[in-house]
């Protein structure tokens, strides 16, 4: 953001593959949470742009990017936490798993992410 003297157009996609095999642990609402205050903190929240949603096929920390389907990989039900949280509602997702046979996502699997959305949006507001 520096290097680019934080051009007014610049925005950021956080994706939770590339953070939770970087060892952020997407699928903790606390891990989540702190993680977007420290990206308010330092970019600034009006830069978040866009989600990338998939689950992830290497374990936390492996720095391995391998994408899994919606609920097929190390996340599971977890990647919930990183679709929850209030401050990223309003952004758009770009779904980029394998889907099916791996030509990429299908309804079915939008289907997952959205029931999987309304399950963790339900529960964050009791």
């Amino acid at each position: 953001m520096d290097a680019l003297d934080r051009h007014p157009r610049l925005g950021v996609c956080l994706d939770s593959c590339h953070l939770y095999v970087s060892g952020v642990d997407v699928g903790d609402p606390a891990a989540v949470a702190a993680g977007l205050d420290e990206f308010a903190s330092r970019i600034g929240l009006d830069r978040l742009r866009a989600l990338h949603v998939n689950d992830a096929a290497a374990p936390r920390g492996s720095n391995r990017d391998r994408h899994a389907n919606v609920l097929e990989g190390e996340l599971g039900e977890r990647l919930g936490a990183f679709i929850a949280d209030p401050r990223v509602q309003a952004l758009p997702a770009v779904m980029e798993t394998p889907g099916p046979e791996g030509h990429g996502p299908d309804a079915a699997e939008v289907q997952k992410l959205r029931d999987l959305h309304k399950r963790w949006t339900r529960k964050r507001r009791r």
